[in-house]
């Protein structure tokens, strides 16, 4: 939510030990044979495009792990073994299937909304809660919980199937933080801190244990509701972003508000040097999800600037790569978009710190337009609704929506 708590993850996440060598804290081992359908169904360069301009795009941090030849792919299965997937490619491109047919409604298509984060007395937990003086605490799953709750009439009005991730302010996951003291404790010993003073050893044994229930354990389960039980044709994951304060101690607003969307890929060096991320990326490469993934994401960023006025957000760093020509659209490789078996669209509309978006925030939900700020407006969380709407009847209802949902093998 706020970029020195987004430090301070990376920092207490990275380098811990999961259950397996080579895997993403928390992380799984790979089954490759679920590529095998996949076999014989992608050429040499449509990998390699695929590659180059979503999932990877520097050489040097795919080359330990791919060999690309003429007639396949191999991929290590296991960081440090010979031990190799091999995926053979096909001569010709595959003839686009047919069976795309113009819509006059949603119907058939089925719509997971993943509200972020948990919300309620998780918030401060999370870190995605902040007071302003004497003002109402503002919460990021609250609010992408109620944003959610508003799309799923809008789109079931569509006659779509809508399926909520998360329905409440509760954790989707059984677990809870004291369920991984021996995580943490592996942890701390792990980075050589047991000697430091027990205070000090207490608290990031705390953060730790928190942080691996309400980021990574969480989402791991909501990804097994998702594969397992919900199997949509697309998850929507809803979010607000949030700019770093310049004094934690003295927060004052900031003049910075914009939005940007997000779909999977840009996997880094270190992130495929893990057994699991690697297997994860070829499944969605194999899958042919970004199509639909960045076809939606560039109608719903669309929709969003038209509807907020707010400036697309630009990355700076190598985690995250641009895709498509349209605005504020970016590859990332996140846990969500990574795990959930399906298109992903991922959004970080508002700055929900900056001075436009608290005043709406502050607001609340009421119906019709009000003015806020000297200007006439919906409530915050409805225009954030009705704009995803927007964006989801475009790519499925509009003049060039020809888009065929991919198959899951």
């Amino acid at each position: 939510f706020v970029w020195f708590r987004i430090f301070l993850l990376c920092w207490l996440l990275g380098g811990g030990q999961s259950l397996y060598p080579k895997t993403s804290t928390l992380g799984n081992p790979p089954k490759w044979e679920l590529l095998d359908p996949w076999q014989s169904t992608i050429t040499r360069d449509q990998f390699q495009n695929l590659l180059a301009k979503v999932y990877c795009p520097r050489e040097e941090w795919w080359k330990p792990w791919i060999v690309i030849e003429q007639d396949k792919a191999r991929i290590r299965k296991h960081a440090g073994k010979k031990d190799w997937y091999d995926l053979s490619f096909c001569k010709k491109p595959k003839d686009p299937e047919k069976s795309a047919k113009k819509r006059k409604s949603l119907k058939g298509l089925k719509i997971a909304l993943d509200p972020g984060h948990i919300g309620g007395k998780y918030s401060e937990m999370e870190g995605r809660h902040f007071v302003i003086g004497k003002g109402s605490p503002v919460k990021e799953g609250d609010l992408s919980l109620e944003t959610a709750l508003k799309l799923k009439k809008i789109l079931e009005s569509l006659e779509a199937e809508v399926i909520l991730v998360r329905s409440k302010p509760e954790p989707v996951t059984s677990k809870r933080p004291e369920d991984f003291a021996k995580e943490a404790q592996q942890w701390i010993a792990g980075r050589g801190l047991e000697k430091l003073k027990k205070e000090e050893k207490e608290k990031l044994l705390k953060k730790r244990r928190e942080m691996l229930f309400y980021r990574v354990s969480e989402i791991h389960a909501r990804a097994r509701l998702v594969n397992e039980q919900i199997r949509p044709d697309l998850v929507v994951c809803l979010h607000l972003n949030a700019s770093a304060w310049k004094d934690p101690e003295k927060k004052e607003l900031s003049e910075r508000n914009d939005f940007h969307v997000l779909v999977n890929g840009c996997y880094m060096g270190g992130e495929l040097a893990l057994d699991d991320q690697r297997f994860e990326m070829m499944l969605r490469l194999l899958g042919g999800w970004h199509v639909l993934e960045r076809r939606l994401a560039e109608n719903v960023s669309v929709a969003l600037a038209e509807s907020t006025k707010l400036p697309a957000f630009s990355y700076k760093g190598p985690n995250a790569l641009k895709v498509g020509k349209v605005e504020g659209v970016w590859a990332r490789n996140l846990l969500a978009n990574r795990l959930y078996r399906c298109p992903v669209v991922f959004l970080e509309p508002y700055r929900a710190n900056s001075k436009g978006a608290y005043a709406r925030i502050i607001a609340g939900s009421y119906e019709g337009i009000r003015e806020i700020g000297g200007v006439r407006r919906p409530s915050l969380v409805d225009e954030y609704a009705q704009a995803v709407a927007e964006g989801v009847k475009r790519n499925f209802l509009g003049k060039d929506s020809t888009v065929t949902l991919p198959k899951n093998r």
